[in-house]
């Protein structure tokens, strides 16, 4: 018996259907077949638990909350293969609706991440944050790095070097000697959180066989380190001793100013990490922003306020996130494809498309991007082509029918758009001030910006926005440039994109 026709079986003699761990009768029948096959039933079905998440599993131990708040802040989960994926939550409303509720009874609970690729519960690892032992994918041609470990690192390296190790920017020259400099460090963890301790010791027994590394895998471990490297020195430049939360008073502030500002944590404040200058006095106030953004300072190198919000980033990020922006202008029904527009042929598709495109025209006429500046209709599909792959036109109408969403609502524009994909929200006084710091693959820092607290933006005078429509994909790009002002005054104009994804399915991505 082959594993595809064990688990067919298992799902035929199941009582929903379908095999679950949570079901006594479902692992009674399971560890029957297994015996029949004279296999290790007990092993095995005590390694599937160990190895998998179950709605139940998260329930009892309460990491429902974890689990969405690590969707919600696009982190990175750990497959059961030994690579990652980041959930999509618009495409993956549904479940994320179901594990709410806390009703998972019959249900079938599915995400889908930032690839398209419908995962089940039982592809994730049981990694220590929701009960399970330590683990790290070994293999280095796919090596990746969970994203508060990335963090970690940051604040590992600041703990070193500050403390006078000798660490350089990591190559192939520097990094076994790099790598022993953090190994035999006794103050490497101070102020990391002990359920990514663990991990990081793995990673680092991972790279003493660098040497052997084939030489795409040595740039990408080079790339690893030397992303925190490079933010760590900027650190250090202006704060000699620095102390750093990600804890609890972090998660603390993030969750009352969310509730605060009725935006998303990293909206409200895109900071990954709090450098401390001084024990902060949390305000007793829950009805007013004000007195928890003044516990940010205001300028980089200032100590004057408890604490230093600060954004990491590494080189080659990708933006943030934006269709939450549409939740306050209307319901998901009026953006989201229906069960009938799912159906469509794709000459269906082909017709809704045009009437969309010409829909979309008129209101660029009519000032519905909500700015005086030009419009620059770009790529073959303003020409009237169009793909002949079915997927392709059913995203290409989605993610019209987004836009048009957009540009015909009074109170959406493309430039609020904008701002609230680089996470200032236009809502006056909302943010406290935070630096985006951005690494370097090569140790040497790409950026310190800052975004002042309470800023606003608008799009650059006299600069057009582009919106670009191929047949080749299934995606509407928007691009310009955005002026992040303060009291009135331009900060600095940054380049700005946003893109419709299309290959979700009912719900279109803007990334």
């Amino acid at each position: 018996m082959t594993l595809d026709e064990l688990l067919l079986e298992w799902s035929y003699r199941s009582e929903k259907g379908y095999p679950s761990l949570d079901s006594p009768s479902d692992v009674s029948i399971l560890k029957s077949l297994l015996e029949n096959l004279d296999l290790p039933a007990n092993k095995i079905i005590n390694d599937l638990e160990e190895a998998t998440l179950s709605p139940t599993q998260l329930l009892k131990r309460n990491n429902i909350e974890i689990f969405l708040n690590k969707i919600e802040n696009n982190e990175e989960f750990i497959l059961k293969d030994g690579g990652t994926t980041i959930i999509d939550p618009d495409a993956s409303a549904s479940a994320i609706n179901i594990l709410r509720s806390g009703n998972f009874e019959g249900q079938r609970i599915r995400f889908t991440d930032t690839n398209g690729n419908i995962l089940s519960l039982g592809k994730f690892e049981k990694t220590t944050e929701f009960g399970g032992a330590e683990k790290v994918s070994t293999n280095i041609e796919s090596l990746k790095v969970r994203t508060d470990v990335k963090e970690s690192l940051v604040i590992l390296m600041c703990n070193i070097i500050s403390s006078g190790g000798g660490l350089k920017p990591f190559n192939p020259d520097s990094f076994n000697n790099n790598m022993n400099i953090i190994e035999s460090s006794s103050n490497k963890f101070v102020d990391i959180e002990e359920n990514v301790q663990g991990y990081m010791e793995t990673l680092f027994s991972i790279m003493e066989t660098y040497k052997e590394f084939p030489t795409k895998s040595k740039r990408k471990s080079e790339a690893i380190f030397n992303n925190p490297y490079s933010i760590a020195e900027e650190i250090l430049k202006s704060y000699s001793n620095p102390r750093f939360n990600r804890g609890d008073i972090f998660n603390k502030i993030r969750s009352v100013c969310s509730k605060i500002t009725v935006l998303e944590k990293d909206k409200w404040n895109p900071g990954d990490i709090y450098l401390v200058n001084s024990e902060p006095i949390l305000p007793t106030e829950t009805d007013s922003i004000a007195p928890w953004n003044d516990l940010f300072v205001n300028n980089w190198g200032d100590t004057d306020k408890p604490l230093v919000s600060i954004s990491l980033k590494e080189e080659k990020y990708q933006p943030g996130r934006a269709k939450s922006y549409l939740i306050k202008f209307g319901k998901k029904i009026e953006y989201d494809l229906s069960k009938e527009e799912l159906e469509w042929d794709k000459e269906k598709y082909k017709i809704e498309i045009y009437k969309l495109r010409e829909s979309v025209s008129k209101l660029i006429e009519d000032g519905g991007t909500g700015a005086p500046n030009e419009v620059i209709k770009q790529g073959d599909g303003w020409d009237g082509k169009y793909s002949e792959d079915r997927a392709k036109l059913q995203g290409t109408y989605g993610a019209y029918k987004l836009l048009e969403f957009i540009l015909r609502h009074p109170d959406a524009s493309v430039a609020g758009l904008f701002a609230y994909g680089q996470s200032i929200p236009g809502i006056p006084s909302a943010n406290p001030t935070f630096f985006k710091l951005v690494g370097g693959n090569k140790g040497i820092l790409t950026k310190n910006e800052k975004y002042p607290g309470g800023s606003n933006t608008d799009l650059t005078k006299d600069e057009p926005i582009t919106i670009i429509d191929t047949i080749t994909s299934a995606n509407i790009t928007i691009k310009g440039k955005l002026d992040i002002i303060k009291d009135g005054e331009i900060e600095r104009t940054e380049d700005v994109s946003k893109t419709f994804r299309g290959d979700y399915g009912k719900s279109i991505g803007i990334v």
